[in-house]
């Protein structure tokens, strides 16, 4: 990977589209949009997988493949790449039902949001290195479901997973809770014995596996957002 983040847009609105590729990520200094396109079948015609650093995609593209299959036939072809879906919808959720060879490097940003630079630069930074960002506002709305693995976790862990599902790195975690990095480091050690997630095993992202542990027993207390088109 290049000092350039190489990210390839497919979004079928050619208005929302142009405003994505000129209008936002070109302001981000570290990524240069290698393509555009209208369809995931005109990418895959036009564009080698590993020409691509992240995939930033619309979910809902119309007839034929979506953003989540697009993305997952690339991960394929592709294994260090990033992606990055974006919806008018809450759907957060369908992150933790990928298939298990394609996890981690995804991340889901709300059509609304994307203006948001820092997210939209932090969503991209983040997948290409493997990571994951959910949108602010979605975060915010999900709540824990009554049973399940998060029903144990203490307000303080689940204060800690909800800024990890942010992408937030452990300093600005500290700095949000006023608490020590060191703390913020304890707390998500205890998480991630919690949820028994492994962490000593090669390519497995133990951050990754806990917010998609919390998106999978999360609900959303608002259940779509604003069209963006």
């Amino acid at each position: 990977m290049g000092t350039e983040l190489r990210v390839a847009v497919v979004e079928d609105e050619p208005l929302y589209r142009e405003l994505l590729v000129t209008g936002l990520i070109a302001r981000l200094t570290d990524v240069t949009v290698v393509g555009s396109y209208g369809s995931a079948e005109e990418l895959t015609a036009a564009l080698p997988a590993d020409s691509i650093d992240v995939l930033l995609a619309d979910v809902d593209l119309g007839p034929g493949a979506d953003g989540t299959q697009l993305g997952v036939h690339l991960r394929r072809r592709n294994r260090g790449m990033g992606v990055v879906l974006l919806s008018n919808f809450a759907m957060p959720g369908l992150l933790a039902g990928l298939p298990e060879d394609v996890r981690g490097g995804w991340s889901y940003l709300l059509k609304t949001s994307v203006a948001d630079l820092d997210q939209l630069g932090l969503a991209i930074r983040e997948s290409a290195a493997g990571g994951m960002v959910i949108d602010s506002a979605l975060t915010s709305k999900l709540t824990p479901e009554r049973t399940g693995p998060l029903a144990d976790l203490t307000p303080r862990q689940m204060d800690v997973l909800s800024r990890m599902a942010n992408g937030w790195s452990n300093k600005r975690i500290a700095e949000d809770l006023v608490l020590s990095v060191r703390t913020v480091e304890s707390v998500i050690s205890d998480i991630i014995a919690a949820l028994a997630i492994p962490k000593d095993v090669d390519g497995y992202n133990a951050r990754v596996a806990c917010v998609l542990v919390y998106l999978k027993h999360t609900v959303a207390g608002t259940p779509a957002a604003e069209d963006a088109r």
